[in-house]
């Protein structure tokens, strides 16, 4: 695809360079314009103006015959502008120089990055569709406005056909099941990664502060519970775990609330959007969809999770804290980060080499629940609907997604700088890779298994660790369930209001009084029609386990 594109690029700029020495015919290098008469002049002029006016037919009638024979149309160069979550790494500009470079050659277009930090993606992300601004291409998710968008046209959609045309390598490389996964009413929105990811949890902990302390394991929320007591004992510089971010406020409370549900008889699981707060029974054939307060053991979990606030283990201000806990334990603030494992074989080579005299260690937090094996949608890139440049906006996803180089540069930064190549599937992270963290430019949604790297003299036991999570990994029962929730728009917003308000103070152990609060959450729930929204939710819920009966 890409020889015939270029091809065609040169025969048009043979066009325009003989239509071009044509015009200056009359005008040899060794001539002086001053010494040509007036008649000569206007006879030149009159022959130049024919001649760019069959050059500019001779390039229309080239971009005609270029689509005609449908090969994309790259003669205009394009600014393409991409979203993504998260913060922008030090390095950034410095990389997608390098990437845009590529670009330009292979499809006359380049990529302006902007990113929305994990504190304000939740509260910016539904905006910019809305706000009139110029753009192209942005992160998405099955927990990330995927489903919102699409079913109120923000995406544009991803026919077999513009798949074909415009991105050839991902048409010949997606998993067909990630195509299904992303259809939403038929219709395609996203390209999904490439990559079959399983979700886990790792506690990273201070090995100094535990031999201190002699603490031997943090691999519970019991053993976690007792090396954090040991911090706010004897650390009073430390913040024994520093969440607060968007990204991170429910991570303790879902730790909890994962191992809650797993442990009892009718293993409760989130269905839906995460922002609407919705969870059914996985053997419960009618789907009772409830909200998560009204499940047995929400309360016991807010309670502990206000015990761990009166305990002293996050801050007072975690609820305005816009750093990530890995970013506060990065900077030596806190003794413990919790995080998925991907973030930390990101952070841990890093980390080892800064503050070797931290002895920084690795333990599964997943406490017996089996990870998730997730969709392809927990990870993708779209395209705005009113994008100017749609089809090479999806052609720019392509060489993200497949081109080696790009792909490499986009995902760890630059080769010799950021990172260096081990063997075929691995890697080195280099000094400067703390300016541009492997992984960790929110670069998930160009994930591809056939050419990602891992990386090299990583975190001790994850082998084996990985070995135990594969063997144990499942995809829950509505793990690929997709709520259209259309119908239901105005409620939506309401319920995700209370979701960024009440929800995460009592996810953060902010209540004083547990079953009192949690009665005026579901006040508010209620007045703002959650019922219905579940209602709806349950329907769909019957629909799906009929299509994907066993």
């Amino acid at each position: 695809m890409r020889k015939r594109t270029r091809i065609t690029g040169l025969l048009l700029a043979l066009l325009l360079g003989i239509s071009m020495l044509g015009g200056c015919g009359s005008k040899p290098a060794d001539s002086k314009v001053s010494d040509t008469p007036e008649s000569s002049t206007g006879s030149a002029a009159q022959e130049s103006d024919a001649q760019e006016s069959d050059t500019a037919q001779e390039s229309e009638s080239a971009a005609g015959s270029q689509a005609e024979a449908g090969v994309p149309d790259t003669s205009e160069e394009v600014t393409l502008v991409m979203y993504l979550i998260g913060d922008r790494p030090a390095d950034n500009d410095e990389v997608f120089a390098k990437i845009n470079e590529k670009l330009k050659a292979e499809i006359n277009a380049t990529i302006e990055v902007k990113f929305m930090s994990w504190g304000e993606y939740e509260q910016k992300y539904p905006l910019i569709f809305a706000s009139g601004e110029d753009w192209d291409i942005i992160y998405t998710a099955d927990w990330c406005f995927y489903n919102a968008q699409a079913t109120k046209q923000g995406f544009w959609e991803i026919t077999q056909e513009a798949l074909d045309t415009y991105a050839p390598m991902t048409a010949q490389t997606m998993y067909p099941e990630a195509w299904e996964q992303a259809k939403v009413n038929g219709q395609v929105y996203m390209l999904p990664m490439n990559y079959k990811e399983i979700t886990s949890y790792v506690y990273m902990a201070r090995g100094d502060l535990m031999d201190k302390y002699e603490i031997k394991s943090v691999a519970s929320l019991d053993e976690a519970q007792a090396y954090m007591d040991a911090i706010v004992a004897n650390e009073p510089t430390l913040i024994p775990l520093d969440v607060g971010s968007d990204y991170d406020k429910l991570f303790v409370f879902d730790r909890m609330w994962e191992k809650a549900n797993w442990e009892s008889e009718e293993k409760v699981a989130g269905i839906g959007n995460w922002q609407l707060m919705g969870s059914v029974s996985e053997l419960d054939d009618n789907a009772e969809v409830k909200g998560n307060y009204d499940q047995a053991l929400f309360q016991g979990v807010i309670e502990r999770l206000k015990d761990w606030r009166d305990r002293g283990f996050w801050s007072k201000n975690a609820v305005v804290n816009t750093q990530n806990n890995t970013e506060s334990f990065q900077a030596g603030k806190s003794a413990l980060a919790l995080c998925n494992a991907n973030t930390a074989k990101s952070l841990y080579a890093q980390m080892s080499a800064e503050h070797p005299e931290w002895d920084v260690r690795v333990f599964d937090a997943q406490e017996g629940v089996p990870p998730v094996l997730n969709s392809y949608l927990a990870n993708g890139m779209s395209i705005f609907s009113k994008s100017k440049h749609p089809e090479r906006a999806l052609m720019a996803l392509d060489f993200l997604r497949n081109d080696v180089e790009i792909n490499n540069l986009f995902c760890y930064g630059i080769e010799g700088k950021h990172w260096e190549a081990s063997g075929d599937n691995a890697l080195v992270s280099l000094p400067d890779s703390s300016n541009y963290a492997y992984d960790g430019n929110c670069n998930w949604g160009v994930r591809n298994d056939a050419i990602w790297r891992v990386v090299e003299g990583g975190i001790p036991g994850l082998e084996e660790l990985n070995a135990v999570w594969k063997e144990n990994a499942r995809s829950r029962r509505y793990q690929t369930f997709v709520f259209d929730d259309s119908e239901v728009k105005n409620e939506i917003a309401a319920i995700t209001e209370i979701f960024n308000s009440d929800y995460k103070l009592l996810g953060l152990g902010f209540t004083d009084d547990p079953a009192g609060d949690i009665a005026k959450l579901k006040e508010k729930m209620t007045a703002a029609g959650a019922e219905t929204v579940y209602a709806k939710m349950r329907e769909q819920a019957l629909e799906f386990l009929k299509t994907n009966a066993d």
